[in-house]
């Protein structure tokens, strides 16, 4: 068994032990059989409330030196240990419990324009056991007692390139086309893209702030693919990564693009994680007409300017205590009692989704057809209660088949995502508790060389996730 996975048991059993020798807390209509249910698929994922945690931990990242940083912080009085003596029974057990602690901040961490390593982590390319021998290499603090409180804390520095370096599975890198146009250029020491503020995003009608991640692209304004991880030698990207992220250039900068780079300015932005900078095709040919400069994105000589803000921040991650188990399985009751057709429930990191199979639109439009509005109704209702409570907020995610179209497949995702809020707001939802998403072909549940298999590829996703805190895990 996965280490992750014998440490989250041994936890769980003294969790959960504790936990339900609690007082009842006030569940108000829950009978008694559904909240032992919930209890225990609290325990399982090893979070209990706020109030009966004895450790918790938060965290924040920061890209420019590519970590993840967790403040822990244990309740020594409250676990029952003696002291002094037991002081090193605390710092084992932190050591033990520290995986469980940072995996869900660590699992929302962007990897690419899509994905997250969480997404990873289920589609089996990176495994639990793989972070956790990462996460007990992390560098941690010598441990002390804040002034006046029996609370424990110490650090923990976990090195990204690190997880970075196990994504690399190239050998040799590829080189970038050489398109038949050319522009007058010269050869430079590195490349800067400044995707700095808010830039329209590539095939929607909005903008956003640019976001790091572990494997970056970029393109040009015609979608040509300029850069990404497989261009770059596999010694440098497992090394240093294949890009660094920075909000304004200094002379640190230098050591990676040297003192003469080619700047450039972000046009757009592009993918669902708004990852990717798009340039000028301009731009473009001033990279691939002189073959230095093409050079330089096989040596990773490529920095990407982003706002403060988003280069260094907290991790906030939905929580999901004994609440949320409740009203989550409520809400898959309603569904199996209701008998919805073609609607699959399931928990994930974020919280619950409800994937919706067969939406029906008119033929290449976001507009539903008519015989659908009923089955969308049933999931407004569905949704109503849970909402109701104001500890939830939605997230609508369209996704199409692969036809090789990947521009007009993530618009078209869009603007299906945003069909489905819209009628659900018609049907009496908050619209400020949604947001939505388009993900295009780049999602695949099934293959698209089959009709069976695009059909499973159309789909909407409905993510019902609770409000994120600051406090990662409690435990």
């Amino acid at each position: 068994m996965r280490i992750l996975c014998k440490r989250l048991s041994v936890f769980c059993f003294t969790s959960f032990a504790c936990f339900c020798s609690l007082v009842a807390q006030n569940y108000g209509s829950y009978t008694s059989q559904e909240i032992q249910q919930a209890k225990t698929q609290a325990a399982a994922s090893a979070q209990v409330s706020t109030e009966d945690s004895v450790m918790s931990s938060t965290s924040r990242i920061d890209w420019t030196k590519h970590t993840l940083v967790s403040d822990i912080t244990m309740d020594v009085a409250k676990a029952g240990i003696p002291l002094p003596s037991g002081k090193a029974l605390c710092l084992n057990r932190i050591k033990m419990e520290l995986p469980v602690l940072v995996k869900d901040p660590l699992l929302s961490i962007y990897v690419d324009d899509s994905s997250t390593l969480g997404d990873l982590v289920l589609n089996d390319e990176i495994t639990l056991e793989d972070l956790t021998r990462i996460i007990d290499t992390s560098k941690q603090t010598p441990a002390y007692f804040e002034r006046g409180t029996d609370n424990l804390k110490t650090t923990s520095t976990l090195q990204l390139q690190k997880i970075g370096a196990l994504l690399v599975k190239h050998r040799k890198p590829y080189v970038q086309a050489v398109p038949i146009e050319r522009i007058s250029s010269r050869a430079y020491t590195g490349i800067i893209i400044d995707a700095r503020g808010t830039l329209p995003v590539q095939g929607e009608f909005i903008t956003s702030k640019a976001y790091p991640s572990l494997f970056p692209r970029i393109w040009d304004e015609n979608m040509t693919l300029v850069y990404e991880r497989n261009m770059v030698d596999p010694k440098v990207a497992v090394e240093r990564g294949i890009v660094d992220f920075v909000s304004e250039y200094n002379s640190a900068t230098m050591a990676r693009v040297g003192k003469d780079p080619l700047w450039i300015t972000a046009k757009k932005i592009y993918g669902a994680n708004r990852c990717d900078p798009v340039i000028s095709y301009e731009d473009y040919l001033r990279i691939t007409t002189v073959a230095q400069n093409l050079n330089l994105l096989q040596e990773g000589k490529v920095v990407i300017l982003i706002g403060q803000e988003e280069i260094a921040r907290a991790i906030e991650v939905p929580e999901k205590g004994v609440r949320h188990y409740l009203e989550s399985n409520r809400l898959i009751n309603y569904f199996n009692e209701k008998e919805v057709p073609e609607v699959e429930l399931k928990e994930t990191e974020q919280g619950l989704s409800i994937t919706i199979q067969n939406l029906r639109f008119i033929a290449d439009s976001s507009e539903l057809l008519p015989e659908e509005r009923p089955r969308v109704l049933q999931i407004a209702d569905s949704l109503r209660a849970i909402l109701a409570t104001g500890r939830y907020v939605v997230e609508v995610d369209g996704h199409t088949a692969d036809v090789n179209k990947p521009n007009g497949q993530m618009t078209l995702s869009i603007q299906r995502a945003e069909a489905v809020v819209n009628a659900l707001v018609e049907d009496g939802l908050d619209s400020s508790l949604f947001t939505f998403k388009g993900f295009g072909g780049t999602k695949p549940v099934a293959s698209n060389e089959t009709a069976d298999g695009r059909a499973q590829n159309r789909r909407v996703e409905i993510k019902v996730i609770p409000k994120a805190t600051t406090n990662t895990q409690r435990l």
